[in-house]
């Protein structure tokens, strides 16, 4: 009895069957609870970290980019407020009488000279996702900044591209030559146009000696001023970078807001009034698409090229992905013009469109500006090495600091940095006309200007980017994270939890309570 008296009060006050059995389940069941919420949790914060949130976060960005009111895109599309640069370097040829007779020409550089570039949209309005527009765009030379840049190797010079001049080629008249050749001009009419250059033109028929600011922006030519009085359409404006003046206000452009598709933000359907290009030879070539070069569709990935429109030659081009680099602290991805862009049709026969049947690395912009002008990358960079060795002066080509590269914030598709080199070059050969007859047979291709384009984002703008877009991305991002850390944590607590309750309730089970007794069936036994 006494045996009995004392297992009853031990199993059933201190250890008690009821505490071993039925208590243990309730303790149990809630610490499996406990790990399954927390791994659950977890599992949902996995999936959400590296799934939902890019995607969320994502859709967020593409409403803040789209060219609506009010949006960062939108104010800096109106009136850009980084500051963009054409840096403009012509080349003077020294040895006139030599190039005459077929032999290369020796030039010097001039500059560079600093102009900024100003974009103003005027007379907009928004149809549905489109936006219609024109724009007026324009230069101011800066002084200062031209200083700057000449302020070591040309100390005691001041440059002034108003009164600065230099000994170009003729471009209208080796343009006239060109068009009447292909033309098949009779006699009488090559006798016409020779007598009204012997009387207009002053300077040699070939060369002329021209201010900076009258090849980059453009000047009135006499002959083809008397000309046009019998080819109406003629224009009598001659300069070497058609687009670097203000657009005609009474043509229309249209681009996609992005609104409804972020894909399409900033893309062109309409430019200066046109819906398909004019000049090429292909539907293909014709195909207007691409953007001005601010704004790139947000959500870019490193597989996927981008398009920009560039109107200084008339047409798209492709640039794709090389690398990731840093732009004041803004991680930016970096893209490049691709080599098949510059091969000639023999090499890549889609560029027959474009005509592109001069030497590799070149676009040939005759088709555009009515005379034989060929747009190349600085000392013929990537293009035919002959090129380069038959022009004396012209820097060697340097691929780390002449090429042209874009760099784009990829969440939001802003462009952070531009860094656009252009060399435009003018062909010439033998031909039946004044000037022209002791040059050589074969074509050969001068540099007149080296056109380098700068911009990106200012401080301003990398500071608003950083606090309004990349700030609260990092923090919810740290938020999230810690929050996935914490219940990875409670979820290890609990297991071993759990498991320390099921080791305790387990030995608990197997111990004799009292001597020389294996367990307590043995002594109900």
């Amino acid at each position: 009895n006494e045996y009995k008296s004392y297992l009853s009060s031990r199993a059933m006050t201190k250890y008690g069957y009821k505490s071993l059995k039925d208590d243990a389940k309730p303790r149990a069941n809630c610490l499996i609870c406990c790990v399954i919420f927390s791994s659950f949790c977890s599992i949902f914060f996995i999936i959400f970290v590296l799934l939902a949130f890019p995607y969320i976060f994502q859709l967020l960005v593409n409403n803040q980019v789209a060219l609506v009111n009010d949006t960062i895109d939108y104010k800096q599309w109106l009136n850009p407020t980084p500051k963009i640069y054409k840096v403009v370097t012509v080349y003077n040829i020294t040895n006139r009488d030599e190039v005459y007779n077929g032999k290369a020409p020796n030039i010097t550089a001039m500059g560079p000279y600093y102009f900024r570039e100003y974009r103003e949209k005027i007379n907009v309005e928004t149809w549905g996702d489109e936006l219609h527009y024109n724009e007026r765009k324009y230069y101011v030379f800066d002084e200062y900044a031209t200083m700057d840049a000449n302020a070591n190797a040309n100390a005691n010079v001041t440059l002034n591209p108003a009164n600065d001049t230099f000994t170009t080629i003729n471009l209208a008249w080796v343009g006239v030559v060109y068009n009447q050749t292909l033309a098949n001009c009779t006699a009488a009419r090559k006798l016409e146009i020779e007598f009204l250059a012997d009387k207009l033109l002053k300077d040699d028929k070939l060369f002329i000696s021209k201010t900076v600011n009258e090849v980059i922006f453009g000047y009135k030519d006499r002959l083809l001023e008397a000309l046009a009085i019998g080819m109406p359409g003629l224009s009598d404006i001659v300069r070497c970078v058609y687009n670097m003046s203000s657009h005609d206000l009474q043509n229309i452009s249209i681009i996609n807001n992005g609104k409804k598709n972020h894909t399409l933000l900033g893309a062109f359907s309409k430019w200066q009034g046109y819906t398909q290009l004019p000049w090429w030879g292909s539907d293909v070539a014709n195909t207007l698409n691409g953007t001005e070069g601010l704004f790139f569709s947000p959500g870019l990935q490193k597989n996927e090229s981008v398009t920009t429109f560039v109107d200084d030659l008339f047409r798209a081009n492709p640039m794709e992905y090389i690398g990731v680099e840093d732009v004041m602290e803004i991680s930016s991805y970096k893209y490049q013009i691709p080599d098949y862009v510059l091969m000639n049709a023999s090499q890549n026969p889609l560029n027959e469109g474009f005509y592109s049947f001069a030497p590799s690395g070149m676009m040939n912009l005759t088709a555009a500006v009515n005379a034989p002008i060929m747009a190349s990358k600085p000392s013929f960079l990537d293009a035919e090495s002959w090129l380069h060795e038959e022009v004396n002066g012209l820097p060697a080509p340097k691929k780390e600091t002449m090429d042209t590269n874009i760099w784009i914030e990829p969440y939001t598709g802003v462009l952070t940095k531009a860094l656009k080199q252009l060399q435009v070059n003018i062909m010439i050969q033998q031909q039946d006309w004044y000037h022209m007859k002791n040059l050589r047979k074969e074509p050969r291709f001068i540099p007149i200007a080296k056109i380098v384009e700068t911009g990106g984002v200012d401080e301003g703008m990398a500071s608003t980017l950083k606090h309004k877009v990349f700030k609260p991305r990092a923090v919810f991002e740290n938020v999230l994270y810690g929050l996935f850390g914490l219940f990875i944590l409670m979820t290890v607590i609990f297991i071993v939890a759990l498991g320390r309750h099921v080791l305790k309730h387990q030995g608990e089970a197997s111990r004799p309570l009292l001597p020389g007794k294996k367990s307590s069936e043995n002594i109900y036994s």
